[in-house]
């Protein structure tokens, strides 16, 4: 991905991760800022022209790095269940992403200070084992090539038997290794939802050849119909997901499927309505429960139910989570 903007943290410039992004992308016009904030939380920012000339930001992250894992996330029965932020915001553009109701920019942030990132898990394993999602708020693997995030993640499993580790991607990675306490998580949606709500991630049909190169390689794979949009005749759509699904990858061999319809703060959708006034996926007249923004109760319950049914004929139940 090319910048053509970088700002950097004036103590970011003391980590060699700095040097590498900045090597990379020799062309870039480099900005020297004092924090990130100044740059990512100024007000009066437009975010949606930003998504189209996006900047880079490169910080030291200081204060919490790893956040408990939040009700609306699924833990896949996980205890311990956590999501790190080592990085801010996506090089993908989907329109109901959260992320556009959480920022109020659309630039991204990447942290350099990983080995801080790595005292705070160590430091968190004494406790037992843990389960983090590390991909949550941007797309790691998508972005390796540039940071090699997701590559510090996956040493970080190859350290620590009792960490488990998710990267969750909407790009076409190669997956090569099979590294035990790894998880590649590949979100599938419909190509309806894909070439009309997911703008620059790959398509669909290239992240189940993915997902079906991984498996073959021996990793642990998640197939994520995660979020639901409800499209017009969204039955046929996710059928036809699913069967395409199950022509290119055996499903038994699954780690496990995550099912969730949409859903979204309830704060962030405010947000979204303000900063996307033209947004479909953001005006439609959702139900608020306990904060959280989602479709009627029985349109809700019918779409994941519908989506699961069809998933039980490939895989067993017990592998297939859903958020509710």
């Amino acid at each position: 991905m090319r910048f053509a903007h970088i700002y950097v943290e004036e103590r970011a410039f003391g980590y060699p991760l700095t040097e590498k992004i900045l090597s990379k992308i020799p062309d870039a016009h480099v900005i020297k800022i004092k924090h990130y904030k100044d740059v990512f939380d100024r007000k009066r920012q437009d975010a949606p022209l930003q998504k189209d000339h996006q900047a880079l930001i490169i910080a030291v992250r200081d204060g919490s790095r790893i956040f408990k894992g939040a009700p609306v996330c699924q833990s896949f029965g996980n205890k311990s269940f956590y999501y790190a932020s080592s990085m801010m915001n996506c090089p993908f553009d989907c329109e109901y992403c959260y992320l556009k109701g959480m920022y109020p920019s659309s630039n991204m942030v990447v942290f350099v200070n990983l080995e801080d990132y790595r005292n705070d898990v160590e430091e968190k394993l004494k406790e037992g084992p843990m389960y983090v999602c590390a991909s949550y708020d941007t797309d790691l693997l998508a972005m390796n090539s540039l940071t090699g995030h997701a590559d510090f993640w996956k040493d970080m499993a190859l350290t620590y038997d009792n960490l488990l580790v998710e990267l969750r991607t909407k790009a076409a990675v190669l997956v090569t290794g099979n590294i035990p306490n790894v998880i590649y998580a590949f979100t599938v949606s419909p190509s309806e939802v894909v070439e009309s709500l997911e703008r620059n991630t790959a398509p669909v049909s290239a992240r189940i050849n993915a997902a079906a190169k991984a498996i073959e390689a021996g990793a642990k794979v998640r197939l994520c119909f995660d979020p639901i949009i409800k499209i017009p005749d969204w039955e046929k759509a996710y059928k036809d997901l699913i069967d395409e699904c199950a022509a290119s990858i055996d499903l038994g061999r699954l780690t496990d499927v995550s099912v969730g319809t949409f859903r979204i703060s309830s704060d962030y959708l405010n947000r979204m309505r303000k900063a996307y006034p033209d947004s479909k996926t953001a005006w439609y007249p959702y139900v608020i429960k306990d904060g959280v923004a989602q479709y009627e109760p029985d349109t809700d319950k019918a779409m994941q139910e519908f989506v699961c049914g069809l998933l039980e004929k490939h895989i067993g139940r017990e592998k297939i989570f859903t958020w509710n």
